[in-house]
């Protein structure tokens, strides 16, 4: 009768800790709902343009209320003022033709990582174009 005690106690203190030990890990990170939530952040734009050279500042990426696929790029070509629109489709960036600070403005860009994304753009103020590249990397 001990004998069955003894089983039955350990048998008991076994499932215990299987109990405890198969407790579930941490849950992994959740994807966004929004995909734009990863692009939401200061950024230090390194720019290359052929115009003004090699410049850096920052810009801030926010999320349009009213467009599910579009965030803002506020401090856009160092202007201090206004922002630029873009879409955001995965890793990729799409500045459609618009007017910016009295230019013409389109461009092109890939996320390439968890911090870095990388742009070309163009800048028409009539009389000349503005070709820009630039890494942006989270702050």
């Amino acid at each position: 009768m001990k004998a069955l005690s003894k089983i039955a106690l350990l048998s008991s203190f076994a499932a215990v800790l299987f109990a405890v030990s198969c407790k579930p890990d941490d849950s992994p990170q959740a994807t966004p709902s929004d995909p734009r939530d990863v692009y939401v952040a200061a950024w230090t734009c390194n720019e290359h343009s052929t115009q003004i050279g090699t410049t850096s500042y920052t810009v801030h990426i926010n999320k349009s209320t009213t467009n599910s696929a579009q965030v803002f790029i506020t401090n856009f070509y160092n202007t201090g003022t206004g922002q630029a629109t873009a879409n955001i489709s995965g890793n990729s960036i799409t500045i459609s033709q618009q007017t910016f600070n009295g230019n013409q403005l389109h461009g092109s860009g890939t996320k390439t990582g968890d911090n870095s994304i990388s742009l070309t753009y163009y800048m028409n103020n009539g009389s000349s174009i503005d070709t820009c590249t630039s890494t942006l990397t989270r702050q």
